[in-house]
């Protein structure tokens, strides 16, 4: 179990949707991991991190400066952590230690004055959309990811844009309640019980991305903000914590550009979001 060092501090952030469509994104994310990053750092980058992957494989000028990003972090003597999302599921050990990531378990819990926080990039707790979680116990099959791999890249590369075309109209065609986390798995999970059907321990607080709906829920039903913004506050039993994505390039009106989670080993948190 992970715990924050004394005198550090832990920086979680989701669903960034790196590519090369994202020029101010990727900037925005460089400038913040600077700004982060010094001895005794965590820093938990929770899935998404890229709009898609197709492989280890593959590079481009995206790919690249996340490295030389992750890298001059590591420089600091932070370190820094990653969790497969629905995106890039496929980033591998390859890519991960060429920028010096450690590749996290979905969920993975954390030890925090107290208190267990689970962790997750938090598409198994969408249990209400059938469509996506079937494709995703194939997609995380390991035969399945090396069938897939072992294609021409080519091939990998037009197969993940038929993919991608299909979610984006399933997501059009969905209620938007289908893609939000599901509360009955979300109660079960705190009990330790995983959508997947294993348990995993019990948990105080969860902490997931993944819905684009940043929140505090301080009680199970509570609502999601319309206009999320910036707080502070004490870890509290029950509590459930939604990361916002980011989009510094084609932002939403009433919506953050993106944010992070300031969480220090007391079990005080900020949520700090870019308006």
């Amino acid at each position: 179990m992970i715990e924050i060092p004394q005198q550090g501090a832990a920086f979680f952030a989701s669903d960034l949707h790196l590519s090369e469509h994202t020029p101010k994104t990727l900037d925005a994310f460089e400038n913040w991991l600077v700004s982060v990053s010094q001895e005794n750092t965590l820093v938990f980058l929770l899935g998404d991190l890229f709009e898609v992957w197709y492989g280890d494989d593959y590079s481009d000028s995206t790919s690249e400066r996340v490295i030389k990003a992750v890298q001059s972090a590591k420089s600091t003597g932070a370190t820094l952590y990653f969790m497969h999302g629905n995106r890039d599921f496929l980033l591998g050990d390859q890519f991960a230690e060429a920028a010096g990531l450690e590749i996290l378990p979905d969920p993975e819990f954390l030890q925090i004055n107290h208190q267990v926080v689970l962790i997750t990039h938090g598409d198994q707790l969408c249990t209400d959309d059938k469509a996506y979680q079937k494709f995703r116990l194939q997609s995380r099959d390991d035969k399945w990811q090396k069938n897939f791999l072992a294609l021409p890249l080519e091939q990998r590369l037009e197969m993940a844009k038929a993919i991608r075309s299909e979610s984006k109209l399933h997501k059009a065609n969905s209620a938007m309640s289908i893609m939000d986390a599901n509360l009955h798995a979300v109660a079960e999970s705190f009990k330790g019980n995983w959508p997947d059907g294993y348990y995993v321990g019990k948990s105080d607080v969860i902490l997931h991305g993944h819905t684009h709906r940043c929140a505090i829920h301080g009680t199970l039903d509570s609502q999601a903000p319309l206009v999320p913004e910036s707080t502070q506050g004490q870890l509290q039993k029950g509590q459930r914590i939604v990361l916002p994505d980011w989009n510094f390039d084609e932002p939403e009106k009433n919506r953050p550009k993106g944010g992070f989670l300031k969480l220090l080993s007391t079990g005080e948190f900020s949520l700090n979001l870019f308006n």
